[in-house]
């Protein structure tokens, strides 16, 4: 019998980086961290921040979940402080090694992963969104599979605008279009033993329609 390995053996992480366009920016960001975690997003979290960007682990149960729950808090919140004006944010989530506890799982070893939701926020984003199956020793296209699967079911979900170079396109509200990358970036940890993926999250954009979407 194979033992399954825990979310904390294989490494369940995020990076993170919020760019506000303001001349109030440091404000905006500094408050926006303190907001996530007095909302409790940030509980049971390890997060540290340096001059790039936020470092945020999750440890034990459900880790995609919280670490989604916790990307969505502080865009929302700096969204807010900032007036509902422009904010940028770079999110980047990885399931598995290099750089953690164990990099040779098997694929019946890999920790399952539950449904990701988020609840809406109100606040329209569009995303480019990026997913990377790293397949070490597999054929040379089955990274391809996981990608298309992946965008399937994005697109069943009312999320996935349309391709664009190196990216597809996601539009929505704000927790629908984190919820469906991190949903298809979990589902795919549960296949393969490394695997990253990668948003660029626009919210309040002027060259947007409409900022905000009804909660």
């Amino acid at each position: 019998m194979t033992d399954t390995i825990t979310p904390d053996q294989l490494g369940v992480g995020m990076r993170l980086s919020v760019h506000p366009h303001c001349d109030d920016y440091v404000a905006v960001i500094l408050g926006a961290l303190e907001d996530a975690q007095h909302a409790g997003a940030g509980e049971g979290l390890e997060v540290e921040t340096d001059e790039v960007s936020t470092y945020v682990a999750a440890r034990g149960e459900h880790p995609e979940q919280r670490l989604v729950q916790y990307a969505a808090a502080l865009v929302a919140a700096a969204h807010r402080r900032s007036d509902g004006g422009h904010v940028v944010a770079h999110v980047l989530l990885s399931r598995g090694c290099p750089g953690e506890a164990t990099c040779e799982p098997t694929a019946a070893q890999l920790p399952r992963a539950t449904a990701i939701e988020l609840p809406g926020t109100g606040i329209r984003a569009a995303a480019q969104w990026s997913l990377y199956p790293l397949l070490d020793g597999g054929p040379d296209d089955a990274h391809m599979d996981h990608i298309e699967a992946a965008i399937k079911e994005a697109q069943s979900r009312g999320t996935a605008a349309e391709p664009a170079h190196y990216a597809t396109l996601l539009t929505g509200d704000l927790g629908d279009v984190l919820a469906t990358a991190a949903d298809a970036w979990a589902r795919v940890g549960q296949e393969v033993a490394h695997v990253v993926t990668h948003l660029t999250v626009s919210v309040g954009s002027p060259s947007s329609g409409s900022h905000d979407v009804e909660g």
